[in-house]
């Protein structure tokens, strides 16, 4: 009796351990996959972050780049292959054309982020180092180019109005990294037709799609999804009222098959008086506007460049107005503006300790002397 105990044990005991072992091995190739997201991801950190000193900008990354770098299973993988899904839907085709032109032709190139907070400053950062290093680079990418940011899916998706709101943090977080002034021609005021976002000099039409939307289809997806479109692109889509006419019409059409709502109101011609194209970036479940928290956005915190002369005379105010407080002296008088007919460029390296002129030994620099022609 003892003996027949002693093996049913061990029989049951082996069976056990098989069952493990075999519910173990059935997780191997999930475990793997996401193993191989976590080095790809802290690679891509490290890479962006360590580079001697020097931290490397966020490269946005082309079709190719994206599936060699992202096997299947990992999140990016996941984010790209459901956008690319929605684009290449032959049975209910997508309405914007030109992105599915686009794709197709390889003319994008894709960012991604691990969270759909964008206000996150390190999300924001990520996007501005891309738009950098895009905006060069764009025109030879082809017509129809455009830069897509996709965020991990977030299993609990955030409401409307969050996704909204920091929405235009991360635009006002752009503005505010943005070295180059913004374009003198781009009134700086949202609430104006020939307001649109910029950066980098660059005026962008952008559009965002989120988790949360349900009866707008075409501004749906399950990871959020933000696209960048220079607006030269359009120059040459619409090269004449009649190609501009033809092609609105097309879109418009596709998207009354596409969402179940009628189209927006709020899509009109940039530029007519009833327009506003920042209410055509975030487009909400319903037909009533959404609404932007900023009546403009930062000005650059980094950018170095006078942008006109409001901003030159600003600036010329402010410094000599925080020299009077800091010298116990004067404001030195030789601080003119550059090109002024009174003022001299050299009298403002070297100030003395009085409100003197100092005088140069020379009249002119020496010639170079190894200077071969």
């Amino acid at each position: 009796m003892d003996s027949y105990i002693q093996i049913s044990t061990v029989f049951f005991g082996s069976a056990i351990i098989a069952m493990l072992a075999s519910a173990v091995f059935k997780q191997i190739p999930n475990v793997v996959k996401d193993f191989r997201s976590l080095l790809t991801e802290l690679k891509l950190r490290v890479e962006s972050h360590l580079s001697f000193g020097e931290a490397k900008r966020t490269k946005p990354l082309t079709r190719a780049e994206v599936k060699k770098l992202y096997p299947e299973g990992t999140w990016q993988r996941t984010s790209y292959d459901e956008y690319v899904k929605v684009l290449l839907d032959e049975e209910l085709v997508f309405p914007c054309i030109y992105a599915t032109k686009g794709f197709k032709s390889d003319d994008q190139v894709y960012l991604f982020i691990d969270t759909d907070d964008l206000s996150n400053p390190r999300h924001i950062r990520t996007l501005a180092d891309g738009l950098a290093d895009y905006l060069p680079k764009a025109r030879s990418l082809g017509p129809n180019t455009s830069l897509v940011l996709l965020a991990k899916q977030n299993d609990s998706p955030r409401s409307m109005e969050e996704y909204n709101a920091s929405f235009w943090k991360l635009l006002d977080g752009l503005a505010r990294l943005d070295e180059k002034p913004w374009p003198s021609n781009i009134p700086t005021q949202i609430d104006h037709e020939r307001w649109c976002f910029c950066f980098g000099g660059e005026p962008f039409f952008t559009v965002i799609q989120t988790p949360a939307h349900q009866q707008r289809r075409t501004r749906y997806a399950k990871g959020l999804t933000i696209v960048f479109q220079p607006k030269w692109i359009f120059d040459i889509l619409f090269s004449s009222d009649a190609k501009r006419a033809a092609s609105l019409a097309k879109v418009r059409a596709l998207l009354a098959k596409y969402d179940p709502i009628p189209v927006s109101p709020d899509l009109k011609n940039y530029g007519d008086p009833d327009s506003r194209e920042f209410e055509q970036y975030f487009l909400l479940d319903e037909n009533v506007s959404a609404t932007s928290p900023y009546k403009a956005l930062s000005p650059s915190e980094i950018s170095t460049s006078f942008s006109g002369d409001a901003k030159r005379a600003a600036s010329l105010v402010k410094a000599p107005a925080l020299l009077a407080k800091y010298d116990p002296i004067l404001v030195n008088p030789a601080l003119k503006n550059y090109d002024d007919p009174n003022s001299r460029d050299f009298d403002q390296y070297f100030l003395p300790d009085e409100n003197v002129a100092t005088i140069s030994p020379d009249k002119l620099l020496s010639s170079s002397k190894v200077l071969k022609a």
